[in-house]
């Protein structure tokens, strides 16, 4: 709903975090070490409009200083088109978003956001969202989970699993949205089993509705074919070659046999 905007934080960050990567890799055609050093210098003069003392980023250069105009309490319903409901001109001059924007680097590029600001930024902006977009419930659903608010986790996986089963934007008849499938299954494997990327290794950090028994999923790693089964207080991981894999900051190896795990307490142990 705001097109000309300045250092919007998710671009920003997202420009940042390839510049690092970029720094990081070896062997570019044509790239010496001091242009690689001046990526670097780049990325961290990207402002990102992080404010330490609320926890918050601020969508863009001026968002605070909208109309702090909370969709959630004035729409019927959500997912809602915010511009069609309160008119172009207005929304462009609130605090009224269409979709996941600061939230997404929570879900995309966690390492690159100041640890323990997911909350706030949680608490912040999702009154504040229209969900207009059918890609914005499924992102919620990952970041709640992973937050623990899992009434309002499950609600909003609903509401990206039955998009075309209700016909929720009424756009259905147009063709079935794809993307919003991909982001119900990211939300399963980034948000509620906790899967995660990290330095050669796959994470994994579960956190399972009290409603549920039982999460499946199945990834390729690596080249490697993973199968995982979560419960509330067993895990187990199976692997088809050699797989390094965390579990609650806990390194461990999976595959080519399964890999058993209890929870103890805050800690995952093997099974003997």
């Amino acid at each position: 709903y705001h097109e000309r905007v300045d250092d919007n934080a998710y671009t920003n960050v997202m420009a940042r975090w390839n510049l690092r990567r970029a720094a990081e890799a070896d062997g570019i055609d044509g790239v010496d070490g001091d242009e690689q050093r001046h990526w670097l210098e780049l990325a961290d003069a990207l402002v990102d409009g992080y404010d330490p003392d609320t926890g918050i980023y601020e969508q863009f250069a001026g968002f605070g200083r909208l109309e702090p105009l909370i969709i959630e309490e004035v729409a019927p319903r959500r997912p809602i088109a915010a511009d069609l409901l309160l008119g172009a001109e207005r929304v462009a001059g609130a605090q009224v978003i269409k979709q996941a924007d600061v939230l997404l680097l929570h879900h995309l590029v966690p390492d690159e956001v100041v640890p323990g600001s997911l909350e706030p930024n949680l608490r912040f902006y999702e009154p504040r969202t229209a969900h207009g977009s059918s890609l914005s419930p499924a992102t919620h659903a990952s970041l709640l989970a992973r937050a623990r608010d899992f009434d309002k986790a499950l609600e909003a996986l609903r509401l990206a699993a039955r998009m075309d089963l209700d016909d929720l934007t009424g756009s259905t008849a147009g063709g079935l949205h794809l993307a919003t499938m991909g982001g119900l299954w990211q939300a399963l494997a980034f948000g509620f089993a906790g899967l995660r990327p990290r330095a050669g290794m796959l994470h994994v950090d579960p956190v399972l509705p009290p409603s549920w028994s039982s999460l499946e999923l199945r990834v390729r790693f690596r080249g490697s074919k993973v199968h995982l089964r979560v419960e509330h207080s067993y895990l187990s991981i199976h692997a088809d070659r050699s797989t390094a894999v965390v579990v609650g900051g806990t390194p461990f190896s999976a595959g080519p046999g399964p890999l058993e795990l209890r929870r103890q307490g805050p800690h995952w142990e093997p099974v003997t």
